[in-house]
């Protein structure tokens, strides 16, 4: 077994490190999966949960994407392109956050766009489109209620299915339409009685939302969306730089 050597970080970020190291060196190399949670449990002598961390944390960081059937592939070195911009910024850590946490679709209807809503998508007022309510959770427990509003042209081109547990972003995306900016806000609010009934607590409890506009690389908006966190399941942290390397941001459970 090789277990990390004892340091002062966490065991899973030294396990990161070593995984993060061999997808560098080209031990693991593109197109070819890597060992499998249970082989490099037993080669770490690791509990599965601390790989499985390790993973998730590769994830983030866009070392490694987790395909159903296929296993964990390293991800080649990103391109000069627009989506290489966001791969490890905000918009690419909440999609992997959505692919590591499973959906509850509670409604989904087609209605004309609220004043606001037609503003933060820059449709005309009463326009038609998609309104979406889910509840994400983690091992059972409610973290986040979503209110997303697509606009027609592209809630049209997502099949029924997919809004079931696919994360919203990536249903955009392989509706025909790639998601490049976003702008978004934060805000603490008291929960609202059906926000409350979703989440499993109390009404007028104190929630994280999240306002959030979500574009392709011409501006266009392709999501506009209301999320209520539960803030004792909702982590956010960044890394900046003043040199001008890449935003990290983190969202964790």
């Amino acid at each position: 077994m090789t277990r990390p050597a004892s340091t002062t970080e966490p065991l899973f970020q030294q396990i990161a490190q070593t995984l993060r190291q061999r997808l560098r060196d080209g031990s693991y190399p593109v197109g070819i999966p890597l060992p499998g949670e249970r082989e490099l449990t037993r080669e770490f002598g690791v509990a599965r949960s601390t790989v499985r961390a390790a993973l998730a944390r590769l994830q983030e960081e866009g070392c490694i994407t987790r395909l159903p059937g296929q296993g964990t592939l390293p991800v080649a070195e990103p391109s000069t392109g627009e989506h290489s911009k966001i791969r490890n910024g905000l918009l690419e850590n909440i999609l992997r956050f959505g692919q590591r946490t499973r959906t509850t679709l509670v409604s989904t209807q087609y209605m004309a766009a609220p004043d606001a809503v037609a503003q933060a998508l820059q449709l005309p007022a009463g326009s038609r489109v998609m309104r979406v309510v889910r509840v994400r959770k983690s091992h059972r427990t409610p973290l986040l209620c979503t209110e997303a509003y697509l606009p027609a042209a592209v809630a049209e081109g997502i099949a029924p299915q997919m809004l079931h547990d696919m994360p919203l972003l990536e249903a955009i995306e392989q509706a025909g339409h790639a998601f490049a900016q976003g702008e978004q806000e934060l805000m603490a609010v008291v929960a609202p009685a059906e926000v409350a009934e979703l989440l499993r607590i109390a009404p007028g409890a104190a929630l994280l939302r999240v306002n959030r506009v979500v574009a392709d690389a011409q501006g266009r908006p392709l999501q506009y969306l209301i999320g209520h966190y539960a803030p004792d399941h909702y982590h956010y942290r960044m890394r900046l730089s003043r040199t001008g390397g890449s935003t990290t941001v983190w969202i964790t459970h």
